[in-house]
């Protein structure tokens, strides 16, 4: 295997400072593989070094746990925009087994790889849907998240028939944002930033948390 679980599970330990099984570890190793295997084909990511792969994919996705815990607890339902490759949608799913989580592409190979990571994984709470995130219907969602999805504004734009009124979204960006956060409409609210400093030889990395703002009366 290119991925050993224990490897993943000291990795993750040190870099986050997160614990976590090592059945986890199981499955997101077997995650990572097949995300290789099929990207010969599919093309899901540029990123092939298996280390950088753990890094900048399955490490990356889990900050998500470590740096914005409070969104993703209990058991809410998560909404992964142009989830690709499955990203921070599997790993999400596979680290917090209580969260509902809903990924949508809009290319349909990838859909089909993030079923068949699903199968792969066992993971009863994941589902992954082919289709355009403005056609769906769904306006219960707790939380959206993307990875590398859109502009903040057009995220918003895009999925807000889809968050609840109570709902955030957390997007995963890499380098501070300062345009795009200008561009906001003046009923979006900026929660709160968080800086991630774990690869910064590698690549930058902000979460940025919005939600609708309070209607004042």
């Amino acid at each position: 295997m290119l991925f050993d679980p224990i490897d993943i599970k000291d990795r993750v330990l040190k870099v986050l400072d997160l614990e976590i099984s090592l059945n986890d570890c199981r499955k997101l190793a077997a995650y990572a593989e097949l995300l290789l295997k099929w990207n010969t084909t599919y093309n899901l990511t540029s990123i092939e070094n298996p280390n950088d792969v753990i890094d900048l994919h399955l490490i990356d996705s889990l900050s998500l746990v470590k740096f914005a815990a409070n969104w993703f607890e209990s058991e809410k339902k998560v909404l992964d925009v142009g989830s690709g490759g499955g990203l921070p949608g599997i790993p999400l799913a596979i680290m917090q087994p209580n969260l509902k989580v809903t990924m949508v592409d809009a290319v349909q190979k990838k859909t089909i790889f993030q079923r068949q990571a699903i199968a792969t994984c066992k993971l009863g709470n994941a589902v992954a849907i082919h289709g355009r995130i403005e056609r769906l219907q769904d306006k219960d969602y707790n939380v959206i998240t993307c990875r590398a999805f859109s502009s903040l504004k057009d995220m918003v734009a895009l999925t807000r028939h889809l968050l609840k009124s109570d709902g955030v979204w957390v997007a995963m960006k890499g380098k501070w944002p300062v345009e795009e956060i200008a561009e906001l409409p003046k009923d979006i609210e900026l929660v709160d930033s968080i800086k991630i400093s774990a690869f910064e030889s590698k690549m930058q990395r902000h979460l940025i948390i919005l939600k609708p703002a309070e209607t004042k009366a």
